[in-house]
């Protein structure tokens, strides 16, 4: 049986960033994600014997018409779409488009916004025959084994489907534990050179996922609710540096992006993973996302020696009252340290910030502003929290009736949904402009960034850089007029 995976299209203006993104949003440039995830269903797929294809309509920037004309070229018995809030209605033409042009393909959705609305979307929508819950490897590959043999999908755990004209929901099921038995993402088939991300400076690059899951319960997170839980699980250092060195033999990387949750929660982990990396002498650099409070001196110089080069940290607000609304559960001492021990060991840093959350202030806004330009990151990005369905902010703003939207499309990233009785949508947009133009417009700023300059691709790099803010700061300023 052939079974196609795909990132559907997401029509402009502008690049839909959906795959592999914990805040879908539209963007001018062709910066996509890797889209790992997917490569894990097609791996998974091939291990269970099927033929899998597949398309990622947005890379290719496909209408929905030619997708499902290129659906209907390759011919699968099943489809798998990946879906998001800000895209869903396209996913949803999308899957009526191929049935349409298809009549016999079955239509399977995953994502986190169809996990949370499954009987909504199930009920209404006639384009689609599967919803797999959460975690969607091993569904979508017993929908594909049910189908096959021509089986009963009231067996198969974690869906929600169609049976004629009744809805049926299955038992959710249960996470995968064992994340070692996954085969390696289907690196043959989704190629990485053709996805990049800002922050990459070499020249073939691609993401790897260590761990699943995050024990914190952050308001506005919308993956450990939906699809990877609140409790980490996390694959071995040894088939984590294998897969490294997979990557670096047979796909020539010089570059990796770890995309877990936060990579060094679990300390004894991630130094053998260093340690292993440097016993293997496997010469690639790596960016991770981490936590500040995981952050110790033997972590970050033991990340350093192993290829460690740049890490992203979710400071998320300068105000240490916004932290406790938001549940981070960490302390701006922690974070000022972080910062600290990177600077001092040679490890770029990035810093996301979040403007928004029921609660902020103009007081808490210029804490954020300062303590951004305090922690000296060499890269800052502030953003509008998205209450997105199926997190805990997005049922506290229904309930406070906070959330203002006219469609699922205002869910993307970048648009302002939430007004309380301290500041209304347009004086948080406002407030981004604001953090944008204080931080990468000082003198001190400019100076220093110009000081770390040495070579070629780091001026085109910063160069890159500068346009994309002066380009947001455009669009952010337009944005707040309307």
């Amino acid at each position: 049986m052939r079974v196609l995976v795909t990132n559907p299209p997401w029509p402009g203006p502008g690049y839909g960033a959906r795959s592999d993104v914990r805040w879908p949003h539209k963007r001018s440039d062709k910066y996509l994600e890797y889209p790992i995830y997917l490569a894990y269903i097609v791996a998974v797929l091939e291990k269970a014997g099927f033929e899998v294809e597949f398309l990622d309509a947005v890379l290719e920037e496909l209408s929905i018409n030619d997708f499902a004309e290129e659906v209907k070229e390759i011919d699968p018995e099943m489809v798998v779409l990946e879906c998001s809030t800000p895209s869903i209605e396209y996913d949803l033409s999308s899957a009526k488009a191929i049935k349409k042009i298809l009549k016999k393909a079955f239509v399977v959705l995953v994502g986190s916004h169809p996990t949370f609305l499954h009987k909504e979307i199930i009920s209404r929508d006639e384009g689609v025959d599967v919803i797999c819950r959460g975690e969607f490897d091993y569904t979508v590959r017993d929908v594909a084994l049910v189908l096959s043999q021509q089986g009963d999908l009231s067996e198969v755990k974690g869906i929600t489907y169609r049976d004629g004209g009744s809805i049926h929901v299955n038992e959710d099921r249960p996470l995968i534990q064992n994340l070692d038995e996954l085969p390696f993402p289907a690196r043959q088939i989704v190629k990485s050179k053709r996805y990049r991300q800002g922050t990459f400076a070499g020249k073939h690059c691609t993401t790897m996922v260590s761990s699943r899951g995050c024990p914190y319960h952050c308001t506005y997170c919308l993956w450990p609710g939906t699809l990877y839980g609140h409790r980490v699980r996390a694959r071995s250092p040894l088939n984590v540096v294998e897969e490294i060195e997979e990557v670096v033999r047979d796909y020539h990387i010089d570059e990796i992006y770890f995309d877990d949750d936060s990579l060094a929660l679990d300390r004894k982990r991630i130094l053998e993973i260093c340690r292993l990396i440097r016993e293997r002498h496997l010469k690639v650099e790596w960016i991770s996302q981490c936590r500040a409070d995981s952050m110790d001196e033997e972590v970050v110089e033991s990340m350093k020696q192993a290829g460690c080069r740049y890490i992203r940290f979710g400071v998320e607000s300068g105000s240490q009252r916004m932290l406790q609304a938001m549940k981070k559960g960490v302390t701006l001492d922690k974070i000022k340290r972080a910062f600290d021990l990177c600077r001092r060991m040679g490890i770029k840093t990035q810093a996301f910030f979040l403007f928004g959350i029921p609660g902020e202030t103009q007081e808490t806004i210029r804490e954020t502003i300062e303590f951004a330009k305090e922690l000296r990151p060499d890269s800052a990005q502030f953003a509008v929290v998205i209450p997105h369905p199926g997190t805990e902010l997005y049922r506290i703003c229904q309930d406070n009736g906070w959330l203002k939207y006219n469609s699922w499309e205002d869910f993307s990233a970048g648009n302002c949904l939430i007004e309380t009785e301290h500041l209304s949508r347009r004086e948080i947009e406002r407030a981004r402009i604001q953090a944008y133009r204080e931080f990468y417009f000082r003198p001190s700023y400019i100076f220093r960034t110009a000081f770390k300059l040495r070579n070629l691709g780091d001026t085109k790099s910063v160069i890159k850089s500068a346009a994309s803010i002066i380009d947001r700061i455009g669009y952010f300023k337009k944005r707040s007029r309307c």
